[in-house]
C-alpha cells in the first residue's frame, strides 16, 4: 500500500499543470456536465471539502461562486499549485496534503459538501475505497452531499481507440481489454496504480456504506468521450450546442457507458 501511494504521489506531483490542462484545454466538457449537475445540489454559501482536489479546478470554480472550500489533497505539487490557481483568480481556499484515508484534520459534521473526486482512481483495495467514502461520509453534515468520482473500465476502451490503437494488438494490454468485455472491474498498473470500474461494481460500493442515499448517477462526459477531437475542432457555437445536448443523456442509464468518469451523487441521512 505505501509503495502504491508513493507512486501516485510522485506521478501528480511530476505535473500538476498536465491535468490542469486536461479539464481547461482537451476535456472542457467533462467539467461543464460535472458542474452543471453539482449544481443542483450545492446551495449558496456552501462548505466545501474537496478530497483529492488535484490542481484545484473544481475548488477555484466554486470558491469563485462565494463558496468556503478547502482542498486536501495527496500530491504537495498539487496543493501548491492549487494555492497558486486561487491567487490567479482572487479567490481564497484553504489546500492541505493528506491522505484521503485519514480525514481525522476535520472533525464529524463539518462540510455542507463533500468532493471525492479523485481517490477512488487510485485505491487498489475495496476495504480503502470503502474507509475513503466512510471517511468522507464521517465528515459530511447529515443531509449534506457527497460527490463520489469514478474511472470506467470501458472509459479506457473509449481512451484505447480514440488515442491509442495499436494496443489492441498488444499481448500486454489484453487481460484489460479482456476483462472490459467480460463487464469486469480491475485495478491494475496504467498511468499509474489505478482502479477502473463497472457502473454495477460503482453503485454497488456506495449502497454498501451506511448513512448514504444515492439521489443519482451520471456520466461526467456524457456521450461525448469518443469525440474530443472533433469537438477540439468545431467552432465555439457548435461546441457549446453539442455540450447542452450532452447534458440530456448524462443520466440515462443505457448511455453511462459512454463516458470516462462516472458520479455518483449521495445525500447523508
Amino acid at each position: 500500500m505505501r509503495e502504491e501511494t508513493e507512486a501516485i504521489r510522485e506521478h501528480y506531483n511530476a505535473d500538476p499543470q498536465k491535468e490542469w490542462n486536461r479539464l481547461k484545454i482537451f476535456h472542457p466538457y467533462e467539467k461543464y456536465i460535472t458542474t452543471h449537475m453539482m449544481d443542483r445540489y450545492i446551495r449558496p454559501g456552501s462548505t466545501i471539502l474537496d478530497i483529492g482536489g488535484g490542481p484545484g479546478h473544481y475548488s477555484v470554480h466554486y470558491a469563485r461562486q462565494g463558496h468556503a472550500v478547502t482542498l486536501f489533497d495527496l500530491s504537495d505539487e498539487n496543493v501548491r499549485f492549487a494555492k497558486k490557481k486561487a491567487r490567479q483568480y482572487g479567490v481564497k481556499i484553504t489546500a492541505m496534503q493528506g491522505n484521503a484515508l485519514d480525514l481525522s484534520a476535520f472533525p464529524e459534521d463539518s462540510f455542507d459538501i463533500v468532493f471525492l473526486m479523485g481517490p477512488l482512481y487510485h485505491l487498489m483495495e475495496e476495504e480503502n475505497r470503502k474507509k475513503a467514502i466512510r471517511e468522507a461520509t464521517r465528515v459530511l453534515k447529515p443531509g449534506g452531499y457527497l460527490f463520489c468520482s469514478f474511472i470506467l473500465l470501458y472509459g479506457g476502451v473509449i481512451f484505447g481507440a480514440r488515442e491509442l490503437q495499436d494496443t489492441i494488438l498488444m499481448p500486454k494490454e489484453q487481460p484489460f481489454y479482456e476483462a472490459a468485455a467480460r463487464g469486469e472491474s480491475l485495478a491494475l498498473e496504467a498511468f499509474t496504480y489505478a482502479y477502473m470500474t463497472t457502473v454495477p461494481d460503482a453503485k454497488a460500493l456506495l449502497a454498501s456504506i451506511d448513512g448514504l442515499r444515492m439521489e443519482t448517477v451520471f456520466g461526467q462526459e456524457s456521450i461525448l468521450s469518443p469525440y474530443r477531437k472533433e469537438l477540439k475542432e468545431s467552432p465555439k457555437k457548435v461546441r457549446d450546442a453539442w455540450y447542452e445536448y450532452a447534458l440530456r443523456y448524462c443520466e440515462k442509464e443505457e448511455y453511462l457507458t459512454h463516458t470516462e468518469h462516472l458520479m455518483i451523487v449521495s445525500r447523508k441521512s
